[in-house]
């Protein structure tokens, strides 16, 4: 169930209540640094917002392949010319 409501420690932007699942070990973690609904709230909302900041979306897999291509590609020559002259 998703609704959205006023929170005045998320900026005061409007917020979406979700559920999620998380390993164990980490909700126990959670619930000891932010013992409070309010206090977790702001935990999961800046450690987000952190990881947003610093994880740019366009540096996906495709960027990491094509930043290495010269190098991949000359790897698979080499295998292949050792393949051929075998």
């Amino acid at each position: 169930m998703v609704y959205r409501k006023y929170c005045i420690y998320c900026q005061n932007f409007m917020t979406t209540q979700t559920l999620i699942s998380i390993p164990d070990d980490l909700a126990t973690e959670l619930y000891r640094r932010a013992p409070q609904p309010d206090a977790r709230t702001i935990l999961i909302v800046e450690a987000l917002r952190c990881f947003f900041s610093t994880h740019d979306v366009t540096n996906g897999e495709l960027e990491i392949l094509n930043r290495y291509a010269d190098d991949l590609n000359q790897e698979a020559e080499d295998v292949i010319n050792y393949q051929v002259k075998s």
